[in-house]
């Protein structure tokens, strides 16, 4: 971690290491970024970016399919009638699994919107030509999880943000360490970028739908990751945990729509080669990563927690060093922790 200071991969970053729920390394390193910076302390608030997508909608997701069986299987067509005859297999399932043939990406936040910009949204996902059948291939998508939002607001009433305070953060006494805004904390965040206030979400797409999305837009501490990955440990375990254990064990299982493709339910799972948990991470773990330089990975049989925080996008967005610096901490952990 000190090496990444020195080698300016980032200017903060805070590192969360527990083993069966114990802490055994809970460090802050650097500083947050901007004009005078304070020094990064365990409390920094990061963007967390795509981890908003293992962190806010995958569990909503957990806890509606616990309540409601069926649900994942369900065409969208079911919450939308109107929806474009190619998209009518598309179903929460295969969302989560990036299996739905949408394409990755696309620079919404470019297009002028009149009056509703979340609802020109949606409109602009369901028009996109899909990239291959329904469950034929498998792409990580950002716009799969913009729909899986929509979907839970159509579903509850509810926004992913009001809905997962409610079902999940909230019960988990979570809601000062997993939020969609920091507003009023902007001195315990970090910078993003430099050209950005504090605090402002650094996903563009996100941005334009107001700062609450399914894929990007969630900030927090690495003690709120942290926490919330323990219980997704605790439940896959016992039956004691918030969510369903047997949700759990499905979501956190490959779901093999490709032969190569290392997706689970919401989250990813160790690659073969260039995996961001490194080399030693088990088969069985369960994990994601940020743009904006965050990742956490949970190595289920071996019930150790890795949770990294960093600003590395204050470097630049083409600075991606940071692909190569999270595999060399995992591994570094790993030997120490488990040999």
């Amino acid at each position: 971690m000190a090496d990444g200071l020195l080698e300016r991969v980032y200017t903060g970053a805070v590192l969360k290491v527990d083993r069966s729920g114990e802490s055994i390394v809970h460090r802050s390193f650097g500083h947050t970024g901007g004009p005078e910076a304070d020094p990064v302390t365990r409390d920094t608030i990061f963007d967390l970016a795509s981890l908003t997508k293992v962190t806010a909608t995958t569990p909503c997701w957990m806890d509606l399919s616990a309540e409601t069986p069926g649900i994942l299987d369900r065409g969208i067509s079911f919450w939308m009638p109107h929806c474009p005859p190619d998209k009518t297999e598309i179903t929460p399932r295969l969302l989560l699994a990036h299996a739905s043939g949408l394409p990755a990406w696309r620079p919404y936040y470019l297009t002028r919107f009149e009056g509703r910009p979340r609802q020109e949204v949606l409109r602009e996902i369901l028009e996109e030509p899909l990239l291959y059948p329904p469950g034929k291939g498998c792409l990580y998508s950002d716009l799969g999880f913009m729909l899986l939002a929509f979907l839970i607001e159509m579903e509850t009433g509810l926004t992913v943000e009001q809905f997962v305070r409610q079902r999940v953060h909230g019960p988990l006494g979570l809601l000062d360490d997993l939020m969609f805004s920091p507003s009023g904390r902007e001195n315990k965040t970090a910078v993003t970028r430099h050209c950005d206030p504090v605090g402002l979400v650094n996903d563009l797409n996100c941005r334009a739908m107001g700062g609450v999305a399914g894929h990007a837009g969630l900030f927090g501490t690495a003690s709120g990751v942290a926490a919330l990955a323990e219980e997704y440990r605790r439940s896959y375990t016992s039956s004691k945990g918030l969510f369903d254990q047997g949700r759990m064990r499905e979501f956190a299982a490959r779901t093999g729509y490709t032969e190569e493709c290392t997706r689970a339910l919401g989250f990813d799972t160790p690659s073969a080669h260039g995996s961001s948990a490194g080399t030693l991470f088990s088969p069985q773990s369960i994990g994601h990563t940020g743009f904006t330089g965050t990742s956490v990975w949970v190595d289920l049989p071996s019930e150790l927690t890795v949770v990294l925080l960093t600003n590395r996008v204050i470097m630049g967005e083409a600075d991606q060093r940071i692909k190569d610096f999270r595999p060399r901490v995992h591994d570094a952990i790993v030997e120490e922790v488990l040999s």
